[in-house]
């Protein structure tokens, strides 16, 4: 990520938390910083390591959690529940909401893609889930699978 966008998203991320009531404390913007760089799904304890990583101040695993859920709520990242790991918000800039996002999860690199369904396609799943007995679905989904760089690497070992 170039530091313009790195920038981008750190400024719409504090502006978006200022909307909602939220302070865009000192220990919030390292949280938030240490996902925006990452290039894959953290956890809790991990996001906390990588705050702790050279620094003077100790932040607790439960400090970490209590700032993710304050995240969460402001739809500043997402919670990926198949891996139990966080990521930033691919859209934190745009100025329209994105309640229907769908996670393609590499289960070799861990790197995370966030992608848009159509709401034709959104619909069909609720519709199927409804005719499977299920009163509601979330359209958040998780698909575990390989990313093209992982499946390259693989396709490479694999003819060596």
């Amino acid at each position: 990520m170039s530091m313009v966008d790195y920038q981008t998203v750190m400024s719409a991320a504090e502006r978006k938390c200022i909307q909602g009531g939220i302070r865009f404390t000192k220990r919030r913007r390292q949280v938030l910083s240490v996902l925006v760089k990452a290039d894959v799904a953290l956890s809790a304890y991990e996001i906390a390591e990588r705050c702790n990583a050279g620094s003077d101040s100790n932040m607790p695993a439960m400090s970490v959690y209590r700032i993710l859920d304050l995240f969460q709520e402001q739809n500043v990242i997402h919670k990926l529940d198949i891996a139990n790991k966080y990521v930033c918000c691919a859209h934190i800039a745009c100025s329209h909401e994105h309640d229907k996002s769908q996670f393609l999860i590499c289960g070799s690199c861990r790197h995370v893609e966030e992608i848009f369904l159509s709401d034709e396609a959104v619909h069909a799943l609720q519709n199927a889930a409804h005719t499977a007995g299920f009163s509601a679905i979330s359209p958040h989904l998780e698909i575990k699978g390989r990313c093209g760089q992982c499946e390259q690497s693989q396709g490479r070992t694999a003819n060596s």
